[in-house]
């Protein structure tokens, strides 16, 4: 950026802050989430009280409603670009392809990528997901005494094995793994400009590491997603800029939510001992349903943005256009409509209704079911080996209104 830019910037991001401040001053809910409050519970109960869409001070129709937001996330009439293809207004340009696309565009790239991420295909990453498990769990009894759960495990196992899926040689593996750490900060919803200088930086560099990466399986194919696409590539149904930008977008999306959900039900089991106890009993037997309460009440992705695509009328409200709306799935997740007692965490919970966690309709994350799986296998993995885990100091949340996780989760193994 230039100096003369960098300015205006500053002038936005601090103009936006105020606006926001203003308007959490005055009580609105929805401004009160994006200042990342700790415990977000309370504003929840208070978004859907304000009706199932309910416009913020900010301009933003918010939602809180679970069969609200699931109707929303389903039907096409909502996207994530304005009307006539432009991309929504964002802090950081990232050209992260499927996200970030609406049909035919969206569709094409998700056909493309769906054969290497069925969830049958998944099922066979087990046997080595339970591996890297236990070595990194060796790792930390070797070393003893406490430990941050976040960088020691938490982090590392789905950067593994998202590196070793998308077809990332094992000595680019730590160049990876700083590369996405810096670019996680996409999730964070607002961030200061000199973070989305070096955001923009990490981009650029995962792009030049993809392409090298790229090239060395055009020589030498294995069993990894970039193999895979590789022929669409040479048929011309995928450019090549569509491939890199795929990568870079599957490394950052395959580690953050799952780091955040092993991290969160990990802290969620260790905060309830009852429900801790009951897993270690039969972790096998309750790891699905750890991860799946998880999902619903300490919610990784907190948020997703749609955009009307034409005018309409949605909950006894005329929508135009280009109207912007926020669907809060953390506050949809606890929605006493969808889910009895839903402040309570209840790993043998029974609900017909599915979790938002991986969002709905087209947008539906095709690696939820990897990430579900880690998840499990990881749980399963600290009850067995680390039976007596316990938190030995306070966390530090990421400051993120977009993605609820811990960047320091002090632990202990005994």
């Amino acid at each position: 950026m230039t100096g003369g830019t960098d300015q205006r910037a500053r002038m936005r991001r601090e103009a936006w802050n105020e606006f926001v401040r203003t308007a959490a001053s005055n009580g609105d809910p929805y401004a009160l989430l994006l200042g990342v409050p700790e415990e977000p519970t309370p504003l929840y109960a208070e978004l859907r009280a304000r009706g199932p869409l309910y416009r913020s001070s900010l301009g933003t129709w918010v939602t809180g409603s679970h069969a609200l937001a699931g109707r929303i996330l389903r039907d096409r009439r909502f996207g994530v670009r304005q009307v006539g293809g432009e991309k929504a207004p964002e802090s950081i340009a990232f050209d992260n392809s499927m996200l970030g696309e609406d049909p035919p565009v969206q569709t094409r790239l998700r056909r493309l990528t769906a054969p290497t991420l069925n969830p049958r295909r998944m099922e066979l990453w087990r046997p080595k997901v339970e591996q890297y498990c236990d070595d990194l769990i060796g790792a930390i009894l070797a070393k003893g005494g406490k430990f941050n759960f976040m960088t020691a495990f938490a982090q590392q196992l789905p950067v593994r094995v998202m590196s070793e899926l998308i077809g990332i040689p094992e000595h680019y593996w730590r160049t990876s793994f700083r590369l996405t750490r810096r670019m996680a900060h996409l999730m964070d919803g607002d961030v200061t400009v000199e973070v989305a200088a070096d955001v923009t930086r990490a981009i650029e560099e995962s792009a030049a590491m993809f392409r090298e990466i790229v090239a060395l399986c055009q020589d030498d194919p294995g069993e990894n997603l970039i193999s895979d696409l590789l022929p669409a590539v040479q048929d011309g149904s995928l450019s090549m800029d569509e491939l890199v930008a795929l990568c870079s977008f599957l490394t950052l999306a395959g580690v953050e939510t799952t780091v955040n959900l092993i991290g969160n039900a990990t802290s969620c089991l260790l905060r309830h001992p009852d429900q801790w106890a009951r897993f270690k009993d039969d972790p096998a037997g309750h790891a699905r349903g750890a991860v799946q309460e998880t999902l619903r009440y300490e919610t990784p992705v907190q948020q997703y943005r749609r955009i009307v695509q034409e005018d309409l009328e949605l909950a006894g409200q005329h929508l135009p256009a280009d109207t912007e709306l926020a669907i809060c799935a953390g506050a949809a997740n606890r929605d006493p409509e969808a889910y009895p007692e839903p402040d309570t965490f209840d790993i043998t919970r029974k609900s017909d209704n599915e979790v938002l966690s991986f969002s709905l309709g087209i947008h539906f994350c095709l690696g939820a079911t990897l990430a579900r799986m880690e998840a499990e296998v990881a749980l399963a993995a600290v009850a067995q080996r680390l039976p007596d885990l316990k938190q030995v100091a306070p966390v530090r949340r990421r400051s993120s209104y977009i993605i609820r996780g811990m960047l320091q989760f002090p632990v202990a193994a005994a």
